[in-house]
């Protein structure tokens, strides 16, 4: 799918749509800067199989936290 007609504008921006250039399929409030942001759960993908993300004891994350009613501090960008 990367590689369809339109999936990247002039200046080598993404741009909205599942397959190539779609602007329709898109919400109103969707930027080119909301389909980087959609990628960053992606990341993890790309560390080492040795890195403590992969190697660390699963813990819950903050929704199911708040959902346990654990009184938790706001996440933050690494």
């Amino acid at each position: 799918m990367i590689e369809a007609p339109g999936t990247f504008d002039k200046d080598g921006w993404l741009t909205i749509g599942f397959y190539g250039h779609q602007p329709d399929i898109g919400e109103t409030y969707i930027s080119t800067g909301s389909l980087y942001l959609c990628t960053t759960g992606l990341v993890a993908l790309g560390l080492p199989p040795d890195n403590e993300f992969w190697k660390s004891p699963a813990t819950d994350w903050t929704a199911k936290k708040a959902w346990k009613g654990i009184d938790l501090k706001r996440d933050h960008a690494l």
